[in-house]
């Protein structure tokens, strides 16, 4: 594999980083190390939080690379699709929660990159775009509909049919993103953010998401059922037992990760 993600783990987060200059371009060897790392970071019981950011100030990730896909036939692009799909499924299915940092303009696949997270820290220079149609082509990395049931559709036509992009202010305001900070201080708010995170009990934090997902997917009454279901994993758990002792007992808890 080449090093054009970079990953590291330190204090319970494991760190994703993307460089590939100049303006980190996606290629599939570099889905198909992404989808690698993330299998690690769920594997390995150190790590708590997963965090995704990327080399230089101009671009996150400015989409695929057009010099890989551009002499494309039909049979390629369809299997290139089907491995950047399932690679971004995968990141977003993470039992882990998964924090992007955005800085620069997040194009096309960068977009679909980030909405596969759970958590989206903008830099005040970043720009949110799918820009597809102007190539006669549609998002196909997942575009059209997370960005749909994060957004609405009447919000999501805007952004895909006539492709207007979004300044990160923008998209704080549409709850896209959790927070806009100057460049400076990106990682550092991303560092808190991961820093809460880690304070909350992994049992509770993978089957919360799970059920948060789940509510995208079934009707009211099977959510609700899947809640339930959730809710007991999570209660049985030591953590959850001993939340509910420190409670009772009036103290704070002390959590282990099971």
């Amino acid at each position: 594999m080449s090093e054009l993600l970079r990953y590291t783990v330190e204090a319970g987060v494991a760190r994703i980083h993307v460089d590939n200059p100049p303006v980190n371009a996606f290629n599939r060897a570099m889905f198909e190390q992404l989808d690698a790392y993330v299998s690690r970071a769920e594997a390995d019981d150190n790590v708590h939080v997963v965090v995704i950011s990327a080399a230089g100030a101009k671009a996150f990730v400015a989409g695929i690379d057009i010099k890989e896909v551009g002499g494309f036939g039909p049979e390629e692009m369809k299997s290139f699709g089907q491995v950047s799909g399932g690679v971004l499924a995968h990141l977003e299915s993470c039992g882990k929660p998964v924090i992007c940092a955005v800085n620069g303009i997040a194009y096309g696949a960068g977009f679909e990159l980030a909405l596969a997270c759970d958590f989206r820290v903008a830099s005040r220079n970043a720009v949110f775009a799918l820009p597809e149609l102007t190539l006669g082509l549609i998002p196909g990395g997942g575009g059209t509909q997370r960005l749909t049931r994060l957004i609405g559709e009447a919000r999501a036509k805007e952004v895909i049919l006539l492709g207007r992009p979004l300044p990160a202010e923008q998209a704080h305001q549409l709850g896209l993103v959790c927070d806009v900070v100057d460049a400076e201080a990106l990682e550092q708010r991303t560092a808190e953010l991961a820093a809460e995170l880690l304070k909350r009990p992994r049992v509770a934090l993978a089957q919360a998401k799970r059920a948060i997902h789940q509510a995208l997917d079934v009707t009211l009454a099977d959510g609700l059922r899947f809640e339930q279901e959730s809710f007991l994993v999570a209660f049985n758990s030591e953590d959850g037992r001993e939340g509910v002792r420190a409670f009772r007992e009036k103290r704070q808890p002390v959590f282990v990760g099971r």
